[in-house]
């Protein structure tokens, strides 16, 4: 038996697609759901080493790999997103408090405005307890809260 006659060694040949997949999900194109493909084709690749499906089997291996595949989703979609989107809430909160300078035309109650924070411009809103109606620009002001991507701002005191 040739080594490197895919046809005879289906189970290597799903094992490396299940490896693939799962790492251009953690290297770069995430949220495709590569991660549930992965293990789906590593369920049928383990399930053809342990005899369990046979080699030749390809109709039987591709439902296998559709319902392995629907089951990753199903178990663990809620768990992942709730992971990722704790994770990134918990990174922006970490510069309330933190020091930002108004954009060149200020921040007003009615139309906000931007400031720059770390080097970076972001939109920026008044807090609604600040007295004023407006920040010039340049000014500095404190970081009390963050909305998206929306800086909530207060005049430096």
């Amino acid at each position: 038996m040739n080594p490197f006659d895919w046809a005879a060694h289906n189970d290597y040949a799903w094992l490396a697609a299940g490896v693939c997949l799962m790492l251009l999900e953690a290297v770069g194109i995430t949220g495709v759901g590569l991660i549930f493909s992965g293990l789906g084709a590593v369920i049928v690749g383990t399930a053809i080493q342990f005899g369990w499906v046979q080699n030749g089997a390809y109709v039987l291996q591709c439902i296998i790999f559709f319902i392995a595949t629907s089951a990753w989703s199903f178990l663990l979609w809620k768990p992942l997103q709730k992971f990722r989107s704790g994770k990134r809430a918990a990174g922006y909160r970490n510069i309330v408090g933190d020091t930002a300078y108004a954009g060149s035309n200020g921040i007003s109650r009615k139309n906000g405005g931007e400031a720059t924070w770390s080097g970076t411009i972001m939109k920026a809103e008044l807090a609604a307890n600040t007295v004023t109606d407006k920040v010039e620009g340049g000014s500095q002001v404190e970081i009390v809260d963050v909305k998206g991507a929306t800086l909530i701002v207060k005049p430096k005191e």
